[in-house]
């Protein structure tokens, strides 16, 4: 069983800002697309994804805080999905329970199995025939784990999957609507586990889980990116090219830009769910690259613009 926390190098009491910057700087270094080729590199990743899921998730990391080895049968599984019932054992009919002549008892049974209401045939005082009742059940709730790509995310998408729906496998195409998060939950109603004696069935409930990208990360709806500029474009300005989502962007970078300083595409981030129409925006993050290599003569000009025009960099405002 691995250690999840080992894996992205964080201690057991880390908070969910330390995993998260923990699993963005390593998702970086391990992303396949980075890394072609290299299958270490892509099992490394794969593991890094499948930590930060569990650990990202309040519920997840949860559980696997008190199953440890076990977790892996407590319904977590990042190759796709698995449905589980929140319910009790198969084979279980309810329907067929016969309470007899009990008073009270059928009702206070009524509430426990979330009955909803009993069902009582004709019973004429002094019948010594037994009293039937029918009880109304509703379905319980079934969980799915999807995984979707970041653009997928963003945009939205459909996913084909088959789940157990009491004693049947049932093949549904789900969607998945755009600007989903990871750890986001899509309720599809009534596809859920069936409901008995008039009972409604119950929900089937996907829980997201976001593959990262070599380049994007969001908080919240917002996207944010880094982009390296040259020593020359962050001292005199000048005109970037900036990735998006929807393609790249033009974007100015201010004469004396500091590495680090932050700059808003607006409008360019993902959907807002639940709001049609809105979406976040998009940060750009500035990283100054000097040059690795100087000639002799470059260098001199450096140290002759240092002797000329020296600065404090504690003052400069990179705000």
């Amino acid at each position: 069983m691995k250690d999840y926390y080992q894996v992205l190098g964080v201690p057991r009491g880390a908070s969910v800002d330390e995993i998260k910057k923990a699993y963005r700087r390593l998702a970086k270094q391990y992303h396949p697309d980075v890394n072609k080729g290299e299958k270490g590199a892509e099992e490394r990743f794969k593991e890094i994804s499948e930590a930060y899921n569990v650990l990202s998730d309040p519920e997840q990391r949860k559980k696997y805080d008190m199953f440890g080895s076990a977790f892996d049968g407590a319904g977590q599984d990042f190759s796709g999905f698995r449905w589980q019932s929140t319910g009790g054992g198969q084979g279980f009919d309810p329907s067929q329970i016969n309470f007899g002549d009990i008073g009270d008892l059928g009702d206070i049974l009524g509430d426990l199995f979330n009955m909803g209401g009993v069902r009582r045939k004709a019973y004429s005082p002094g019948d010594a025939r037994r009293s039937s009742y029918q009880p109304t059940v509703n379905g319980q709730d079934t969980f799915a784990d999807v995984e979707v790509s970041f653009d997928d995310a963003i945009e939205g998408t459909e996913r084909r999957i088959s789940i157990r729906r009491g004693d049947r496998t049932e093949n549904l195409t789900v969607k998945i609507p755009a600007g989903v998060d990871n750890g986001s939950k899509v309720r599809i109603s009534g596809k859920g586990q069936p409901g008995f004696g008039g009972g409604k069935d119950g929900d089937l409930y996907l829980r997201i889980h976001v593959t990262p990208h070599p380049l994007f990360w969001r908080e919240g709806a917002d996207i944010y990116t880094e982009i390296p500029v040259t020593i020359y474009d962050a001292v005199l300005g000048a005109s970037v090219e900036v990735p998006t989502t929807g393609g790249s962007a033009k974007m100015k970078i201010p004469v004396g830009t500091a590495g680090g300083q932050k700059f808003r595409l607006s409008g360019k981030g993902a959907p807002v769910l639940g709001k049609r129409g809105k979406r976040g925006d998009q940060y750009v993050i500035v990283k100054v690259v000097p040059p690795k290599k100087l000639s002799a003569e470059a260098k001199k000009a450096f140290e002759s613009i240092a002797e000329q025009f020296p600065y404090d960099p504690k003052g400069f405002d990179s705000q």
